[in-house]
Formats: C-alpha cells, sequence, structure tokens
C-alpha cells in the first residue's frame, strides 16, 4: 500500500439468507450467499464505481458516506470487517 492509498472499511452482516457487505466511507453494497462472496462482489461494485467517478472527473467519495447505523455496527456487533483499497 503506498503513502496515497485511500482505504474503505466495509463492514458484512447477515441478514436473512443473504450476507451484506456495507461500505462506510461511500455508500456502496453488495450482498451474497456467504461472507466471502458478499466481499467479492463489494470489490466489484467498488470497482464500477471507481471506473465510473473516473470518467467523469469526479471522486467516489462524492457519493457520501453510508448512515451512522452502519458505522454503529463495525464498531459494535458486525459479523466481519474488511477494507478495500482504494488507489
Amino acid at each position: 500500500m503506498k503513502a496515497t492509498d485511500t482505504v474503505i472499511r466495509v463492514v458484512i452482516f447477515r441478514e436473512g439468507d443473504h450476507y451484506i457487505a456495507q461500505g462506510l466511507e461511500v455508500d456502496l453494497c453488495a450482498q451474497g450467499r456467504d461472507l466471502e462472496e458478499a466481499e467479492k462482489r463489494f470489490g466489484v461494485v467498488l470497482r464500477a464505481e471507481l471506473r465510473e467517478a473516473k470518467q467523469r472527473g469526479a471522486s467516489i467519495f462524492d457519493i457520501g458516506p453510508a448512515p451512522a447505523v452502519f458505522h454503529a455496527l463495525y464498531d459494535n456487533s458486525s459479523i466481519s470487517r474488511s477494507e478495500a483499497l482504494v488507489a
């Protein structure tokens, strides 16, 4: 990781029969049948949004952060936490 890289925190939690991966610094999410699939799909969504933002000359952070409830979930009782690198 370079000093100029940015990390987006991701909280993954179960909802019904699926797992949800929710970004915190950017309000993006993806779902999967298990933790790994949710995390993988979040990466796909993140890369697509990064490409689209770059094409528009914008920042992915223009999306804005996730609602506070997801930050609290990350801090307190999430099933899994991960980070996604934004180069």
